[in-house]
């Protein structure tokens, strides 16, 4: 019976586990954890509305009245419920950009993940465009003839493509430049303890090669993992509001941004 299941189901599984996906299950689990936190100390809060929010929850109460701002500016006041899906969003993205500074792998190295976001996007994006052009939402596709309709339904996918590969590629960036800088240092400071192995003649990776790790390598990660995954965090979230509120509106980006800016 089991050689028959394991011709159908694989039991190894380190052919199945994928580090990334352990890595956001982790980031997934700490958000529940901190959400359970900031909702055990709103209780004293609720019942005393007069008291000044402190830690944690003061925290959380700055990102929310934050996130709603943003989702205001850009969708307007119908949409500031919005910002509900907003701050878990950005959260994640966030945590799963600079996750590698642990040690553990960075979910964002693995395209599966951008692209399942990026995915949730493109849905809620169409979902939103029939809802409030109804049957004129079909009609988009065969516009301005009908001729078109191959080349609009290739074009329908470019958000989700755009928006996964932006995330995607920034995240690998990141990981091969401090990959080959670690790469460096650690054969740098093998040669300096005279370990190099005379038959290759790169230096012996181990322990002694932590020596000069330290050189440059925090502002590197200072740019590559916060700064800039800050930074795409912040456009992939926005992007996502953008093309949502586009549906419900005839504004385009570019007046949408305006607009905030006029703010």
């Amino acid at each position: 019976m089991k050689e028959q299941l394991e011709g159908m189901v694989s039991f190894d599984f380190d052919s199945v586990f994928v580090p990334e996906v352990f890595s956001s299950i982790l980031i997934i689990v700490l958000l529940i954890i901190l959400s359970i936190a900031v909702y055990i100390s709103s209780k004293k809060y609720i019942k005393n509305p007069l008291l000044s929010p402190k830690g944690i929850f003061n925290i959380a109460c700055i990102g929310v009245e934050k996130a709603e701002d943003l989702t205001v500016g850009i969708m307007g006041e119908r949409n500031r419920g919005f910002s509900a899906y907003i701050v878990p969003l950005f959260a994640y993205v966030f945590l799963a950009f600079i996750f590698g500074l642990t040690g553990l792998s960075s979910p964002m190295t693995y395209f599966g993940i951008p692209f399942t976001l990026s995915l949730i996007t493109f849905v809620m994006i169409h979902v939103q465009a029939v809802k409030t052009n109804k049957w004129k939402y079909f009609k988009r596709y065969i516009d301005p003839i009908p001729v078109f309709l191959p080349v609009n339904l290739v074009t329908m996918w470019a958000p989700l493509l755009s928006m996964s590969l932006r995330m995607f590629g920034n995240a690998i960036s990141g990981y091969c430049l401090m990959s080959l800088v670690y790469y460096g240092l650690e054969n740098l400071s093998s040669a300096i303890l005279l370990q190099t192995d005379l038959t290759t003649g790169f230096g012996v990776l181990g322990p002694e090669g932590l020596l000069l790790s330290w050189v440059g390598t925090p502002i590197l990660h200072a740019y590559f993992d916060l700064f800039s995954g800050f930074i795409q965090t912040l456009v992939f979230v926005m992007l996502t509001m953008i093309n949502i509120y586009q549906e419900q509106n005839e504004e385009d980006g570019e007046q949408i941004l305006e607009r905030v800016q006029n703010q």
